[in-house]
């Protein structure tokens, strides 16, 4: 499918020196920790997983081994997605003069960097929101951590709560629905936290105002815990969905971390003779979990257990 440009101005005077776009989400759950991170995933890359059990009998004079075994492993394949734009110069010079001498010049350095910043605004958007409610049958997406876990029959049925609708009255009780559930090897594990999408941060944090708050009310920043427990904002995640379990369960990967932060404009004038720019970045990406049988689940439906 081509490019569509829908371009509304009537600026006709000199080059805009600033320009403006709508705020976009970052990768959230990359920069807080919701997420583990492994770069240089060619295709597939095995998570392997060890468990132990019987381990302890009661002594004896002899070697007696006991005990149980297990090896297995979690595959992350990542998969290829790309950005392709193409922009014809003619169409923004009214607006972003300052192109160079020549009518026929590229596009301005600073609307370049500005384009630059904007296609990579929009990719880390699609990120974060791919990493869980990603599906592979959408083009450009991969099965995200809400889609894995509706039918993934490793986790635990006593992990998997049903949700409702959170709102500030009763987002508390169910937060503590989720401690609840967990037993106490994974609570006392030290990265045991909490991964809220944006509304139930909200929430908490009105409930927390609404307490009162270390006497301060409405006012300040609030601490993003609850009862101990951090609580990890990932903007990605569908409103009233959480994921509990340790730091070292849910993986990211990427082909080259490199290839995700570098987009290329390629002025096609000397290679075809036309006006028009290419816009294009392209990497590979993919998620995974280790442990299935150490998360639970708010507000997702799992038909696998």
């Amino acid at each position: 499918m081509a490019t569509t440009e829908t371009i509304s101005s009537n600026y006709a005077g000199e080059a805009a020196s600033r320009f403006f776009s709508a705020i976009l989400k970052q990768p959230t759950s990359i920069q807080n920790g919701g997420v583990n991170v492994q770069d240089g995933i060619r295709f597939k890359w095995n998570i392997p997983r060890l468990n132990l059990s019987g381990l302890i009998g009661d002594a004896t004079c002899d070697f007696t081994d006991v005990g149980t075994v297990t090896r297995d492993e979690r595959v992350l394949e990542v998969e290829g997605a790309e950005v392709n734009l193409k922009l014809c110069k003619s169409k923004y010079r009214p607006t972003f003069d300052n192109m160079g001498s020549s009518y026929w010049s590229g596009l301005a350095p600073d609307f370049a960097s500005h384009l630059v910043g904007l296609v990579a605004g929009n990719v880390a958007e699609s990120r974060e929101n791919t990493i869980w409610q990603g599906a592979t049958a959408t083009a450009g997406e991969f099965d995200g951590f809400e889609t894995i876990f509706t039918n993934e029959p490793l986790q635990p049925a006593g992990y998997e709560i049903a949700g409702t609708t959170v709102t500030a009255a009763n987002v508390i009780a169910q937060l503590q629905l989720v401690v609840d559930a967990a037993d106490s090897a994974l609570y006392s594990n030290d990265t045991f936290a909490i991964r809220c999408g944006t509304n139930i941060i909200k929430h908490y944090i009105a409930a927390q105002a609404a307490l009162g708050y270390l006497d301060r009310f409405n006012v300040g920043t609030t601490e993003l815990n609850f009862q101990g427990v951090p609580l990890i904002h990932c903007s990605g995640m569908s409103d009233d969905v959480m994921f509990a379990t340790y730091a070292d369960n849910l993986f990211y990967g990427i082909g080259e971390t490199a290839d995700a932060q570098r987009v290329d404009l390629i002025d096609q004038q000397p290679l075809d003779g036309s006006d028009n720019v290419n816009v294009v970045m392209k990497w590979a990406d993919g998620v995974q979990v280790a442990n299935p049988e150490d998360v639970i689940t708010y507000g997702i439906t799992n038909t696998g257990n």
